[in-house]
């Protein structure tokens, strides 16, 4: 099945991952990307997987793409008509923008007068047409609830501290990790944020945090959204895991940016990287946030896949890490 991603603006370079790792995780490739827009091909059955989406806002069966207003006009009085009733939405995505409603009226017509049911309000299919640098075709699939997000903002939660990541961006960061089905290891959990969105995607996972306050509270979180609290109080330095015993691991490091914690930082990082290693399965990710550039030591123990920047605000700019085990 071929697979039209449009993704979200907010942080396109981790949409376009999480979207890759979703088609390799099912044995499929991306091939061809655009602003918001990644397309690719998979053998296999995705649907029941497409609610654990972070970043992709929607997905369609890729139907074509192409680079002009006539080639698109002459490629739809050539698609094949599904069965039901059919609109066309028009989405302006990049700086190229036309008059959607004219459009989706002109294309609608074209499907009209080759004996396509049309049904505005109450469409059984809806056929997506992006205009980003090339327009892209495709029927679409499902659609994200944005909204969940919103709903779980770190604030919302019974159990809340600042600095939290946005539930949107963990669960993307979980499914970059590329695990599908397994057990998703956060060994600095925090409040949670993490461990909640693998839970809600249906994966197992465990947390790990060093203070019994903050241990308790993500256990809290976990409740209020009738998920098990498998938090353990412990240290990501000295693991009480068996060697190979989890299949991702997603975290973020403590923010630490004093001078004098330099030597506990280097520590950190040095023997939390060792035991990443230890515990994670072969071939399997490791995914993290830092405010630090770590390279060296991440080599010592992960190959890099990638490695991006975001910058928070002035005095900060959080470095993703997206890591694969060494054997």
């Amino acid at each position: 099945m071929r697979l039209l991603f449009f993704l979200s603006g907010e942080f396109e370079e981790l949409a376009k991952i999480e979207a890759r790792t979703f088609l390799n995780v099912f044995r499929g490739n991306a091939e061809e990307e655009d602003t918001q827009i990644l397309t690719g091909h998979c053998d296999n059955e995705l649907t029941e997987y497409f609610h654990r989406f972070g970043l992709i806002h929607e997905v369609s069966r890729h139907l074509f793409s192409c680079s002009s207003l006539d080639e698109l006009k002459e490629l739809f009085k050539g698609i094949e008509i599904p069965a039901g009733r059919i609109c066309v939405r028009v989405r302006n995505i990049g700086k190229r923008k036309v008059d959607s409603l004219k459009l989706e009226r002109e294309l609608g017509a074209i499907l009209w007068r080759r004996g396509a049911e049309i049904s505005v309000s109450k469409p059984d299919h809806i056929i997506r047409v992006y205009f980003s640098n090339q327009i892209h075709v495709g029927i679409l699939l499902y659609k994200t609830d944005r909204k969940q997000f919103l709903m779980r903002r770190p604030d919302l939660k019974p159990f809340f501290r600042p600095g939290a990541i946005l539930p949107r961006i963990a669960r993307s960061l979980v499914n970059t990790a590329g695990v599908r089905s397994g057990i998703v290891l956060d060994p600095m959990c925090g409040t949670g944020t993490i461990l909640v969105e693998a839970g809600l995607m249906g994966l197992d996972f465990i947390g790990i945090e060093a203070y019994r306050a903050i241990a308790e509270g993500c256990g809290v979180n976990l409740r209020y959204y009738n998920l098990p609290a498998n938090v353990a109080i412990g240290d990501a330095k000295n693991m009480g895991l068996k060697n190979g015993s989890v299949d991702g691991i997603v975290t973020d490091f403590p923010y630490l940016q004093s001078t004098k914690s330099l030597g506990k930082i280097h520590e950190l990082y040095s023997s939390a990287l060792r035991e990443f290693h230890r515990v994670l399965r072969e071939n399997c990710r490791a995914v993290f946030l830092t405010n630090l550039d770590v390279d060296e030591l991440v080599e010592e123990h992960f190959e890099i896949e990638y490695k991006l920047c975001q910058k928070l605000h002035k005095s900060l700019t959080r470095r993703i890490y997206v890591c694969r085990k060494k054997s």
